[in-house]
């Protein structure tokens, strides 16, 4: 174990065990609870042709979290330094070494991700249903609430309710504790959804 470690730290392998280390620890924090799952996943939808967009869009970054991607990157590009650092000894032939270490480990990558890109599909097309079906729902506010401000409010359903971040729809709009809004819209860049006061008579 300490030759393991020892290895792991030394010369070229520390990019490598950096990394890894790094998403290590990035998952313990998800698991926790202190960082969202999304963190740092960005969107590929671009207008323009730019070949660094493509590139991440060839290994599925575009279908997949972003930083599942590069964990999965991450281990095999790991094992294939640490196996090489057990049959070459040479420092600078190490070094030579990461560039198709690199190579081959972005296309284990891709092999990996390609049969994830269908899982993924089908759980964002759930998460689409439900918010369609959420929209134009009838919701009862746990809170004060006035324009700008972000509270919550439920969802009766059969069986259970579903509570969402919400925002009022109209400057100067206040809503009070157990009333009762129309959901409009979900704003998908802040996770939240746009209501306005219910009028009618349920």
């Amino acid at each position: 174990m300490v030759n393991l470690l020892k290895t792991a730290v030394t010369g070229v392998n520390l990019i490598p065990t950096t990394l890894l280390g790094l998403i290590i620890l990035y998952w313990l924090i998800v698991i926790i609870g202190a960082l969202d799952i999304d963190f740092f996943d960005f969107d590929l939808d671009v207008d323009i042709s730019n070949p660094f967009y493509d590139f991440l869009a060839f290994f599925n970054t575009g279908d997949l979290p972003f930083m599942l991607v590069l964990s999965i990157f991450s281990l095999p590009f790991w094992t294939i330094s640490m196996i090489v650092s057990v049959f070459v000894s040479t420092g600078w032939l190490n070094i030579v070494l990461i560039i198709p270490n690199i190579v081959l480990s972005l296309f284990i990558t891709k092999a990996v991700t390609q049969p994830l890109k269908g899982v993924f599909k089908g759980i964002l097309k759930q998460d689409t249903d439900t918010e369609k079906k959420i929209e134009g729902q009838l919701c009862i506010l746990l809170g004060d609430l006035t324009y700008g401000r972000l509270g919550q409010a439920e969802i009766d359903r059969v069986g259970s309710s579903i509570r969402i971040n919400v925002k009022v729809d109209a400057e100067g709009e206040t809503l009070f504790k157990g009333d009762k809004a129309i959901v409009i819209k979900k704003d998908h860049e802040k996770d939240y959804y746009i209501i306005k006061k219910f009028e009618g008579v349920c």
